[in-house]
């Protein structure tokens, strides 16, 4: 699997202290090694950021079931390669590169006011 890949839902597990379970097993993005730039977003970065995170949630929910469920590791690991995939195609479908995704996720957990205003707009 791509390192991008282990990143992204990493990222986007962190973003809001969402430590789903395929997040989890993949390790953070320092532990895979991966640097990932943050983004000083705009707020239409910000908002097109909210509304996309919004989608990668809903989307995220039946993955996590069926990983809880899983019985084996090799299930699991298919599980999150699917997973990987359908959230990445999420982000991409919705107009925004990984980069930039995972960028703004990394800059709201370093900073609590534009975690607060992010969370505002998902709410």
């Amino acid at each position: 699997m791509a390192q991008t890949l282990k990143a992204f839902l990493a990222a986007a597990a962190i973003a809001f202290g969402l430590f789903s379970p395929y997040a989890m097993a993949q390790g953070s993005p320092a532990a895979t090694g991966t640097a990932i730039p943050v983004v000083q977003p705009s707020d239409a970065q910000l908002q097109r950021y909210a509304d996309i995170y919004k989608v990668v949630v809903k989307e995220a929910e039946p993955y996590q079931s069926r990983f809880a469920a899983a019985k084996t590791d090799e299930e699991r690991q298919a599980i999150v390669i699917e997973a990987d995939q359908r959230l990445v195609d999420v982000v991409k479908g919705k107009g925004m590169e990984l980069d930039e995704y995972n960028g703004i996720s990394l800059a709201i957990q370093q900073d609590p006011a534009l975690r607060t205003r992010v969370e505002g707009m998902v709410k």
